[in-house]
C-alpha cells in the first residue's frame, strides 16, 4: 500500500459518506523494513475492501530500479470506524509517508471510480515464517486483474434492518483510537518524573519532623504516595508498546539479506505481545536490523555447507522478547555453525587490536566483536566490510541503559542478548550506602538481604568468595572494591549482602555497609561528557536533593568476575552542578 507514491483509499461510512486517505511514501519506508502487506491486512480488518493494482508506473526490465517502488493500490473501504482509527494503521510508518485523510461528497461517486473486482485472497496470517520466494509469488502485481476483498455490500437502503442493527452493534463494540502527539506524553512523563521527586521529598521532610506514624500528615502523606504510583503506572502503561510492529519490519530485512548473500533462511518470532517502552522500541530499530543482517551474511552457512553438516538446508534465524527479572530480554539467535574463534582472534592480532601474546577466554574472545573497526568480512559488500562494526550496536544500547551479551557453540549458533530495562523513566530502587556514597539498585533484582558472619563466608582462592545460601553457594562480590571505592573487605563479620538475581537465572551476592530506604526514583541519563564506568546505570535525585548513582548488578558482577576493572565513577564531580 505504501510502497509507491500515488495510493487512494476510500473509506465509505453510512451517515457520513465517503472518505479519502492518500499516503505518499518517502524513500526511506522500505529501508526500515515496512510490509505493505501487512497494512493491507489491518484495513482489511475495519471493514470490506476492494483492491485494484495499478502497474501504469511500471518501467520496463531494463531501467527498472530496485529500491523506487513503482506500484500503486487504488482501494476501496467500506467500514463504519472513526477516522483516527484508519489513520492509527498508518502509525508505525509516521515520517516515512504523507497521510492526507479526507471525506468525498457520497459513496455513489466514489464507488464510480473503482471498478467491479472479484475478491482478494487472504494476505498470509504469518509473514515471517513463509517462504521468502512463495511471499514475493503471492505478492507480485497482476497487471490485468484487479483484486478486491470481499464483495460490496448492498446498498444501505436495502439492508435488512437486522443487518444494519449487526453493523451498529459491531461499530460499538470496537476499541476506540486517540491519537496523541508524543510531545504531549513526554511532558506528562517529566511531569509525573518532577512529581515523584517532590513526593520523597515531602516525605524525607515529615520523617525527619518526629511525627507520629499515626498522625493526620502522614496518613495523608501515605494516600500521596499511593497516588502517585497510580499514576507514574498508568503512565508509563501509555507509553508501553508490544514489540510486534518492530518484528514485523525484520521480516522484509531477513528476505532483502538472504536473497543479497544467495541463502534460503527463514525467520522466526517469538514474544510478540512483549510490551516495551515506545522510546526503546524507536531506538532498536537500528541495532536489531544490523544484527539480522549479521545473523545471515556471517552467522549462517550457506545451504552447501549445510548439507553436508546434516543440517536443515534452510537456515534459521529466532527474534524473541520476554521479560526477566523486571527487564526485556530480546535475542537473535541462529542456527548456523558458531563463531569462529581462532579466526576472531587472528583477526583481532592482525588489526593490531590485542596483543600477539593475548591469551583470552572464548568470552573474551567473543568481545572482540563489540571493538571498533572489528569486521571479519574479507569482501566489501552491501552487508558488511563497510567499518560499521557491532560496537556501533553496543553503544546504541548502551544509551538505552541495556547490556548486549554473546554466547556460541561451534556447530550450533550463536545467540545475541540484549538486555533493555522496561522504562526510561522511573523505577523502584533500594537506597543503599557503600563507603560513604549514596547508591541505588533495582529493587526487582534483590531477592532477599542478608546479614553475614565468618562462618557463612568461604574463601575459595584469593580475593574469591562464596556464601553459604539454603545449602547452596554464591559468589560473594564487595560492591565498594567492584566500583573502586575503597579496598577490599577482609572481615564480613555483621556485614550486609543483597542476593541479587540476574537473567540468566543465576545468582550473586553484593556486599553493601548500610540499607537506608526503598523507594521510586527518576532515571536521570548521563551525558556522554561523563565517562562510562562499568555497573553505573544513570543517575537520579534522592528526596534531600542528593545525587545517587543507578547501578546495574549484573554489570557489576560481570567487570568484578574479570582481573580488569576501569576507573571508578565518581558520582560528585560534575554531576551536581
Amino acid at each position: 500500500l505504501l510502497a509507491v507514491r500515488d495510493n487512494c483509499i476510500m473509506a465509505h461510512c453510512d451517515a457520513d459518506g465517503a472518505g479519502a486517505i492518500h499516503p505518499i511514501p518517502q524513500a526511506e519506508l522500505f529501508d526500515t523494513g515496512n510490509e505493505p502487506a501487512l497494512l493491507l491486512r489491518n484495513l482489511q480488518q475495519l471493514g470490506e475492501m476492494q483492491v485494484v493494482c495499478d502497474t501504469s508506473e511500471l518501467p520496463d526490465f531494463a531501467s527498472l530500479v530496485p529500491e523506487i517502488p513503482h506500484l500503486s493500490w487504488k482501494i476501496t473501504l467500506v467500514t463504519e470506524v472513526e477516522e483516527a482509527e484508519i489513520a492509527s494503521i498508518f502509525e508505525f510508518v509516521e515520517g516515512l509517508c504523507t497521510l492526507d485523510i479526507s471525506r468525498a461528497d457520497g459513496s455513489e461517486t466514489a464507488a464510480e471510480d473503482i471498478p467491479d473486482t472479484p475478491p482478494l485472497e487472504d494476505v498470509p496470517a504469518t509473514v515471517s515464517d513463509s517462504d521468502p520466494a512463495d511471499e514475493d509469488e503471492a505478492l507480485a502485481p497482476v497487471p490485468d486483474a484487479p483484486v478486491a476483498s470481499p464483495p460490496p455490500p448492498a446498498p444501505p437502503e436495502a439492508a435488512p434492518a437486522g443487518d444494519r442493527g449487526g453493523k451498529q452493534a459491531a461499530s460499538a463494540a470496537a476499541k476506540s483510537v486517540v491519537r496523541v502527539d508524543l510531545d504531549r506524553i513526554e511532558r506528562l512523563v517529566n511531569l509525573v518524573g518532577e512529581l515523584v521527586i517532590n513526593q520523597a521529598m515531602l516525605s524525607q521532610s515529615l520523617e525527619q519532623s518526629g511525627l507520629s506514624p499515626h498522625s493526620d500528615p502522614m496518613s495523608g502523606l501515605e494516600e500521596f504516595q499511593r497516588l502517585t504510583r497510580d499514576i507514574q503506572d498508568s503512565v508509563m502503561m501509555i507509553r508501553a508498546q508490544p514489540v510486534k510492529s518492530l518484528f514485523q519490519r525484520m521480516s522484509r530485512i531477513v528476505r532483502e539479506a538472504s536473497a543479497a548473500v544467495r541463502k534460503d533462511v527463514r525467520l522466526q518470532t517469538i514474544g510478540e505481545a512483549t510490551e516495551v517502552d515506545k522510546t526503546v522500541i524507536e531506538r532498536l530499530a537500528d541495532p536489531l536490523t544490523h544484527m539480522i543482517r549479521n545473523a545471515v551474511d556471517h552467522g549462517l552457512e550457506n545451504t552447501e555447507k549445510r548439507i553436508e553438516a546434516g543440517k536443515d538446508p534452510q537456515g534459521r534465524v529466532t527474534l524473541s522478547a520476554a521479560h526477566r527479572s523486571g527487564r526485556v530480554v530480546i535475542e537473535v539467535a541462529d542456527d548456523g555453525g558458531g563463531i569462529n574463534r581462532p579466526k576472531v582472534l587472528q583477526i583481532a592480532i592482525d588489526k593490531g587490536l590485542i596483543p600477539l601474546d593475548s591469551n583470552l577466554s572464548d568470552s573474551e574472545i567473543d568481545n572482540l566483536l563489540f571493538l571498533p573497526g572489528f569486521s571479519t568480512a574479507s569482501v566489501v559488500s552491501d552487508l558488511s566490510g563497510r567499518g560499521v562494526g557491532m560496537d556501533v550496536v553496543r553503544t546504541a544500547i548502551q544509551a538505552l541503559g541495556g547490556r548486549i551479551t554473546t554466547t556460541s557453540e561451534p556447530g550450533k549458533g550463536t545467540t545475541f542478548s540484549i538486555s533493555l530495562p522496561l522504562t526510561l523513566a522511573v523505577l523502584d530502587g533500594m537506597v543503599v550506602e557503600v563507603a560513604g556514597e549514596t547508591l541505588v539498585l533495582p529493587l526487582n533484582l534483590v531477592i532477599e538481604t542478608l546479614t553475614l558472619d565468618d562462618r557463612s563466608v568461604q574463601m575459595v582462592r584469593p580475593g574469591h568468595h562464596v556464601i553459604e545460601v539454603r545449602s547452596g553457594f554464591v559468589p560473594l562480590f564487595d560492591l565498594g572494591h567492584a566500583l573502586g571505592y575503597r579496598d577490599p573487605v577482609t572481615d564480613f563479620n555483621g556485614c550486609v549482602a543483597l542476593l541479587i538475581a540476574q537473567e540468566d537465572e543465576s545468582r550473586a551476592a553484593l556486599v553493601i555497609d548500610n540499607i537506608l530506604d526503598q523507594r521510586q526514583v527518576v532515571i536521570k541519563g548521563l551525558d556522554d561528557s561523563f565517562h562510562r564506568a562499568p555497573g553505573v546505570a544513570a543517575a537520579t535525585i534522592l528526596g534531600d536533593g542528593q545525587i545517587a548513582l543507578i547501578l546495574d548488578p549484573s554489570d557489576i558482577i560481570g567487570s568484578a568476575a574479570t582481573p580488569h576493572r576501569a576507573p571508578p565513577p565518581t558520582p560528585q564531580e560534575g554531576l551536581s552542578a
